[in-house]
């Protein structure tokens, strides 16, 4: 299935992965900031403001905020009656008596925040900005054999491929919940249009069997306007559709927070 993108506020659908990005300019706008402020548990709040830089606060403020909001949404419930958990290696799971919901990642850098929710438990998102001072050295560290031997040979698209891999690595890594802690070989990435009949979307070229065939996995990949990079991993069963939304659509309105939609199946 396709990509597409719309202002909707519907949760995703089943075979379908909503991904919400936007940039922390969007605070600035006429009560945003104390709306979402006032989305965020006691505990994320002290988190917000153990942050030292201004630019970090408002990150975490957008990024929280509109999990809260979007997941709430396609439950049907607030989004202060949401409550979360973390796994050994911190991926985030709902927990308490809404225990059932979908899967869902989030992620920021620079200024820009993406989150994606699917029905599947297995999703993960990561966006990069393409000014982050990474040496390609580093990021080779962590890529597959594969892929530093792309690189290589990429001569002046090196450092541009190797943000390309490293997204879409992360993406997976939160997707199976292991980080950074992901052996580097255990899978491969083909870039966009790279495929033996130069398909499209990125694909996973390689794949340890613990986490499956790689035809369970779905990847999508764009830019988020001229500086940043953003990947997007998910485990389903069939085709998968992404349905890219500003978080704008999220957000709540002069009158409160829009009211609850139709709960994920």
């Amino acid at each position: 299935m396709g990509l597409e993108d719309g202002a909707s506020g519907h949760g995703p659908a089943p075979g379908e992965v909503l991904v919400l990005h936007g940039f922390t300019r969007v605070l600035a706008q006429e009560d945003v900031r104390p709306r979402l402020m006032a989305c965020l548990s006691p505990e994320e709040e002290a988190r917000r403001q153990a942050f030292a830089f201004p630019r970090d606060r408002d990150m975490f403020l957008l990024a929280h905020a509109v999990v809260r909001l979007a997941l709430g949404r396609a439950m049907g419930v607030g989004p202060l009656d949401l409550a979360f958990t973390r796994d050994a290696y911190g991926k985030p799971f709902l927990a308490g008596p809404i225990q059932a919901g979908p899967g869902f990642s989030l992620s920021h850098s620079g200024e820009a925040v993406a989150i994606a929710i699917a029905g599947a438990s297995l999703v993960g998102v990561d966006v990069e900005a393409h000014a982050r001072e990474v040496p390609l050295e580093a990021m080779a560290m962590v890529m597959a054999d594969a892929e530093v031997a792309d690189l290589a040979a990429s001569g002046g698209l090196a450092r541009r491929k190797a943000f390309a891999y490293w997204t879409l690595r992360e993406a997976f890594a939160k997707a199976v919940g292991l980080g950074l802690s992901l052996p580097r070989n255990d899978v491969s990435f083909r870039l966009a249009g790279e495929g033996s009949a130069g398909e499209g979307a990125p694909a996973v070229a390689h794949l340890a069997g613990q986490f499956g065939t790689t035809g369970d996995w779905h990847l999508h990949q764009c830019d988020l306007g001229p500086d940043h990079i953003l990947a997007v991993a998910a485990r389903a069963p069939g085709p998968v559709a992404w349905r890219l939304m500003p978080i704008e659509s999220v957000l709540p309105c002069a009158g409160g927070v829009r009211a609850p939609v139709r709960p994920v199946p």
